[in-house]
């Protein structure tokens, strides 16, 4: 949901907006949490074939794909731990989707 679209909500329904749910736009991010999502955009997905769960994101590769998004050397290690942040947030949460979608047993 964009900020534009919050607001329109709220005022259909006649809310005031909170500051604490207003969403944020990506450009207000950090340039280096632009850069992380960027480069993480572009890794590989891992899946364990058997089981269907989300291993998160391979990192094979990834000092190509910094260099060729021409990100700063001095930024390599710090894109590299906001990727695996963003990395352990998803595979939560696809894992944790995928649980509740299965039938109980």
């Amino acid at each position: 949901m964009t900020k534009d679209m919050y607001f329109e909500m709220c005022e259909q329904l006649g809310n005031e907006p909170l500051e604490s749910e207003i969403p944020v736009d990506f450009d207000e991010f950090p340039l280096e949490v632009q850069q992380a999502f960027n480069a993480y955009k572009m890794l590989r997905d891992e899946w364990d074939t058997m089981s269907g769960s989300y291993l998160g994101k391979s990192l094979i590769g990834i000092k190509d794909i910094l260099e060729a998004t021409e990100i700063d050397i001095s930024e390599h290690k710090l894109i590299v731990m906001l990727i695996r942040i963003i990395d352990n947030v998803r595979s939560e949460e696809i894992n944790n989707k995928k649980k509740m979608q299965e039938p109980a047993s």
